[in-house]
């Protein structure tokens, strides 16, 4: 076994390995960081594969990650990743980049019949019929010095993603479905991608908002904006800023003085006074602001029978993604199901994802016949046990 290559410490070996990657036009890249006490993920290591070369940059040692993150953000250099969600959103919060041509490996595979969400591993074993070596998945990447399991772990994290990119794209030419996956690769990671929460909307977060009125939900508004932007200056997560309880206590209550603040369950116990001034303030400004109302839901009649069309369509796409060698996450959520439709059923589905392209050919189409009665669902003896009954030719 070829043993994993020693750390870069400094900036010459990251600009020389960054320089590779320019040239070859393509590496694949991981990162490995810790994300438990801190607003931003703490970067522990970048791992890049040029070719058959491969490189391990050590962040805490030394070695500079901008030339990396600017190398992501290089339209002319394509990055393969899996699975790299949190990775760009290290990237974002980090070095304000953001990628112009990835390929997620993970998302590439569902495409292809290997399923959703599949760890590399897994996607190694099917694909190339490679088997690597994972007990170094909850290392405490920050501690050093690193050990040769851990390095060899994280070579083998970009080691094979080259050549498995290749094979998925090989398998989606052969199926007809290359256009597919870079539609996907661009909803989730292109120009209208969110990697990082704006402030004004990490409102939206909080989960047990559901009872709040309009004028609260401004209040939770402003109060969650200044609990963001502290976070991200402490760069502590936001919840031991203020915790969602408290949070909502707040927007409830309403407290526009300290002398209100002081009467508020957990306020004075938890928060510093410069804290205590500052939610005040944002409070007064939360009801300076326009009320926020959520969308009214469909009358109690239209709500049952999007209850029944939910359930159903749930089964036709599984059906019709199953049929296609299709992971039925990639053709449409539970939550796109059922947003899609209850726009059917309001008459107006113009520009969600299954009222246009592949998912209305595969889907989208059939979902609409089925929430204006036109199509009827049926249990049937053979895969994938679902027969569809037209009911209205037309």
């Amino acid at each position: 076994m070829v043993p994993p290559p020693a750390p870069l410490h400094d900036a010459p070996g990251v600009e020389e390995i960054v320089r590779a990657a320019r040239e070859a036009g393509r590496f694949a890249l991981d990162l490995e960081f810790l994300w438990e006490r801190t607003y931003r993920p703490l970067p522990c290591l970048a791992q890049l594969a040029v070719g058959e070369r491969i490189a391990i940059a050590d962040p805490i040692a030394g070695a500079p990650l901008e030339p990396i993150a600017a190398l992501v953000a290089d339209p002319g250099v394509v990055t393969v990743m899996h699975a790299p969600s949190a990775d760009l959103t290290l990237l974002a919060l980090h070095f304000d980049v953001r990628p112009t041509a990835l390929v997620d490996v993970q998302t590439a595979a569902g495409f292809v019949g290997l399923g959703a969400s599949q760890s590399l591993a897994t996607l190694l074993d099917r694909a190339l019929r490679i088997r690597v070596d994972k007990t170094e998945s909850y290392s405490d990447w920050s501690r050093r010095p690193l050990t040769d399991a851990q390095l060899e772990y994280a070579a083998d994290d970009v080691r094979y993603l080259l050549p498995l990119a290749d094979a998925l794209d090989g398998r989606a030419r052969r199926l007809g479905r290359a256009d597919w996956v870079e539609e996907e690769l661009e909803r989730r990671y292109g120009a209208a991608a969110m990697f990082t929460t704006p402030p004004a909307e990490a409102w939206r977060r909080i989960k047990g908002q559901g009872r709040l009125s309009g004028r609260d939900r401004a209040v939770l508004q402003k109060v969650a904006e200044w609990r963001e932007r502290e976070a991200l200056r402490r760069d502590r997560p936001p919840a031991w800023v203020l915790p969602d309880r408290l949070a909502l206590e707040i927007a409830r209550r309403r407290p526009a003085d300290r002398a209100a603040m002081d009467r508020t369950r957990g306020a004075t116990e938890r928060l510093r006074e410069p804290d205590i001034r500052a939610l005040v303030d944002a409070v007064r400004e939360g009801l300076d602001a326009p009320s926020l109302h959520l969308p009214a839901g469909p009358p109690p009649e239209t709500a049952a029978r999007l209850d029944t069309l939910g359930a159903l369509g749930q089964i036709l796409v599984g059906a019709r993604a199953g049929a296609a060698g299709l992971a039925a996450p990639l053709l449409a959520t539970r939550d796109e199901i059922e947003t899609y439709l209850a726009a059917v059923v309001g008459g107006d589905a113009n520009g969600l994802p299954l009222a246009s392209g592949w998912r209305r050919e595969l889907a989208g189409e059939a979902l609409e016949r089925l929430a204006l009665g036109r199509l009827a669902l049926a249990p049937d003896a053979v895969a994938p046990y679902i027969r569809e009954v037209e009911t209205d030719p037309r």
